[in-house]
């Protein structure tokens, strides 16, 4: 061992003089040292630095060696490092242990360093020697399989031909590759002449002769018919040998299954055929760059997207990165390195390129990147598209979109109050802002010609119109009026350079105002002239560009509609005034009406009674039936008063709604029809029911009507079976607010039925489709449940057969929008 070679030696010793006398000695030998005190941290360093020897002392506190050197053992790459166990006196039972547990030699103290070099010198050569023969076997192994692999993976096969007997030797594979069963080849020239396709034949014949006349190397690619008449390329090469005469005595070769390689180049041919059509059709640029040579191929697109003749170009990289716009050079550098660097497939990006009229075009670079086995990119193709115009109609939409969004969110400002004065405040604040005018106005027209300045909206330390109290004071030319009344929009860019066009009175109200630039756009309230929006520059000339115009009329517009609107609430907030006020009238008067009816219909009912108890068996029969007839209409007026007293309550007694569980509602229903149902034995079948926003009490009347009248039309001789169930929905029907979530429940008997084409008349008011003799009842009951249903923005209706029974579906909103909020349903 040579200082050169400076192993790292670590040494293990609990003794600090031993260990420190050691280091010195081996230090000033020329080797690097490493120290442990005892086993634990000698594992420590083996693991963090991989020393070249260890010397380990047999005896030390926490792990002693024998445990230690067993440990070490576990380590992988431990058959290449050496241990040398240091023991205090000869001891055979140590020493067996040493080597038991994987030590190389030992030494007892005290150490001699004599003896101690030259130890160390001969095992760290023998572990150097062992080392790189392990490595020469490993690589020799290594370069045995990669032959086999590759002569099996090449399709390979050899052949021997003795010139002089005519007789050739093939090898087994060389068989398999001519499609013959191993040992069928007879071995003749002939035989193989004739397996090679005959349109190669001549030409195989003739290279191995001139190889064998001319003592050159036969190198051949042919193609061969196998006995399924499949088709096979081969390439053979082959050298002649001669004996001691001259004379061509062997011929020795091998030949190759290339079938793929050949089908990969007729394949690669017609891609790049494909290729150079594509190129050729397409309108983009398509580019090729070669990573490894920096060379850039380019179609004739380059000339017709940009104007670059490719004569002009250059073949590196550096002619397309010179053209892309300086402020996206970084970024797309940047990103195309990226995507390499994290081993993309694919690149895309944007950036402006440089035309040959030093215009920019918009561009869409999109590439495939083409890696080596090695990850290694060494190839991009890509395609460039002109997105120029793409990118134009993009930008306009965007504008148009700001705009909308923009006019949309000031139309939901100036719409948002139903007060006309909060209107017109809202608008000229809001138009202010958006147009960053000077003084923005509402003006109302008179009939007179006047106009008086409802709101106003100006920046700091600017006077407004209605301080002055200029406009207010004047009036409008006839002529001017008329114009605005058609909807003419008038505007003043300049109003020093426009002077002849503007009236002298208007003028000095414009100079008084200070304004030097103005826009004012009709506003108008069912179709008449109401009055103007009016906007005002007064620091300098200003060109209204055709957006702020035709902003400015749309926000009139919406002014306008917002008018109307506002006067439409004050139309009907008085309609609702006289509507709640006849309704309470209304109710004051059925309130009044049924009392009256009913005096006179107890006091009939009364004294009837009266005659039967007290000169019953005094009358005729005839008396008696007119008495009995007469109490019988008195029930009849009394239940048709109460049946009418119940519809007109649908409205003039509704409660607001609350959230109603049609579950419970319905079971105390049941629990109220409880006689009924015993007395005609019928089964009631209640499904899931859903929780609404109702009023409760009308809902109690809804189903309290449809379950008795599906009770009382039952079949003679028949169980009544009545199902009362629910299903849901979301509403697509025009008949309802788009989005309304609806429930529709059904109430299903198994009665009388009727025709379908009643389906409508039984709910309107009297109709009925049976006498009284047969079915009693008012004809009023389905008239109320309609009211009902149709108050909470509903739906009622039936299907039927006769003898089969009769299906009511009642369908109701489980949610109310937005705008029900402000709806009343007034009858």
């Amino acid at each position: 061992m040579t200082n050169q070679d400076s192993a790292l030696i670590l040494i293990v010793d609990d003794d600090d003089v031993t260990r420190i006398h050691l280091r010195q000695l081996m230090e000033h030998a020329g080797y690097r040292v490493v120290e442990a005190r005892n086993g634990c941290e000698a594992i420590g360093v083996y693991t963090d630095l991989h020393p070249d020897m260890v010397l380990l002392d047999a005896i030390m506190p926490v792990m002693n060696g024998f445990t230690c050197c067993a440990q070490l053992q576990t380590f992988p790459d431990i058959q290449d490092t050496p241990i040398l166990m240091i023991t205090a006196a000869y001891e055979p039972a140590d020493v067996e242990r040493a080597f038991a547990v994987g030590a190389i030699d030992y030494i007892t103290k005290p150490i001699q360093w004599l003896v101690l070099s030259h130890r160390i010198c001969h095992l760290l050569a023998a572990s150097r020697a062992i080392k790189q023969l392990r490595q020469q076997n490993q690589q020799a192994q290594l370069r045995e399989a990669q032959i086999k692999i590759a002569l099996e993976a090449a399709r390979m096969g050899t052949w021997d031909w003795d010139i002089i007997t005519n007789k050739i030797t093939w090898s087994d594979n060389k068989e398999a590759l001519f499609g013959l069963k191993p040992g069928s080849f007879d071995g003749k020239y002939e035989t193989f002449l004739n397996c090679i396709h005959p349109q190669d034949r001549h030409f195989v014949n003739i290279s191995i002769t001139q190889a064998v006349q001319t003592d050159t190397e036969c190198d051949v690619e042919f193609r061969i018919v196998l006995p399924d008449l499949s088709i096979r390329w081969l390439v053979s090469k082959g050298v002649v040998f001669r004996n001691a005469a001259g004379e061509a005595a062997r011929m020795f070769g091998i030949v190759v299954d290339i079938t793929k390689r050949k089908q990969a180049e007729a394949e690669l041919r017609q891609s790049e055929e494909r290729f150079q059509i594509i190129t050729r059709a397409t309108n983009d640029v398509i580019w090729d760059w070669d990573l490894l040579t920096n060379q850039v191929w380019w179609n004739q697109g380059v000339q017709t997207l940009f104007g670059y003749s490719l004569s002009q170009l250059n073949a590196d990289l550096s002619w397309w990165y010179e053209r892309i716009h300086p402020e996206d050079q970084p970024r797309i550098e940047s990103d195309m390195w990226d995507a390499m660097n994290r081993a993309q497939q694919f690149w895309s990006n944007e950036y402006r390129f440089r035309c040959y009229d030093n215009s920019y075009a918009d561009i869409l670079d999109r590439a495939y990147i083409i890696y080596d086995q090695t990850g290694k990119p060494v190839r991009m193709i890509g395609a460039m598209m002109d997105i120029t115009e793409r990118k134009r109609v993009q930008a306009q939409l965007q504008w148009q979109n700001l705009r909308s969004q923009l006019f949309a969110d000031i139309t939901l400002k100036i719409r948002q109050s139903l007060q006309i004065d909060e209107i017109l405040q809202t608008s000229v604040t809001e138009v202010q802002k958006l147009l960053h005018a000077d003084r923005v106005l509402i003006l109302q027209l008179r009939s007179n010609g006047k106009a008086i300045t409802l709101k106003e909206a100006v920046v700091s330390g600017l006077a407004t119109a209605s301080d002055l109290e200029i406009i207010n004071r004047a009036t409008f030319d006839p002529m001017c009026l008329a114009k605005y009344a058609q909807g003419t929009i008038k505007v003043i860019s300049n109003i020093d350079q426009e002077q002849a066009n503007i009236s002298i009175a208007y003028l000095q109200i414009l100079q008084q105002l200070r304004v030097k630039a103005q826009i004012s756009v009709p506003i108008f309230l069912q179709n008449q002239i109401w009055g103007l929006l009016v906007a005002h520059e007064c620091a300098h000339p200003r060109q209204w560009n055709n957006w702020e115009i035709e902003l400015f009329q749309q926000l009139a517009d919406q002014i306008g509609i917002a008018l109307a609107q506002s006067q439409i609430l004050e139309t009907e907030t008085r309609q609702r005034q006289e509507l709640s006020r006849s309704n309470e009238e209304l109710q004051q008067f059925a309130f009044i009406a049924s009392h009256d009816l009913q005096e006179p219909l107890r006091k009939i009912k009364t004294f009837s009674e009266r005659l039967i108890s007290n000169c019953g068996d005094a009358l005729p029969a005839p008396a008696s039936d007119y008495l009995e007839r007469m109490q019988n209409a008195v029930v009849r007026m009394q239940t048709l008063i109460e049946d009418l007293l119940t519809l007109s309550r649908v409205t003039t007694r509704a409660q607001p709604s609350i959230s109603v569980n049609l579950a419970q509602i319905t079971q105390e229903v049941l629990s109220d029809l409880e006689v009924l149902i015993q007395q005609t034995g019928a089964t009631i079948e209640v499904g899931d029911l859903p929780t609404i926003p109702a009023d409760p009490l009308q809902m109690r009347q809804l189903m309290q009507n449809l379950i008795g009248n599906a009770l009382k039309f039952h079949r003679p001789q028949m169980t009544p079976i009545v199902k009362i169930y629910s299903q849901y929905f979301h509403n697509q029907s025009d008949q309802f607010v788009v989005g309304l979530e609806l429930c529709q429940i059904i109430i299903e008997d198994n009665g009388i039925g009727f025709e379908q084409k009643y389906s409508d008349r039984i709910f309107q008011i009297f109709q009925r489709l049976h006498g009284r003799q047969e079915y009693e009842g008012t004809g009023i009951g389905l008239t109320i449940c309609r009211k009902i249903v149709e108050r909470h923005f509903g739906k009622i209706t039936a299907e039927s057969k006769p003898g089969q029974g009769t299906k009511f579906f009642v369908t109701l909103p489980m949610n109310f929008p937005t705008e029900f909020l402000f709806l009343e349903r007034d009858y």
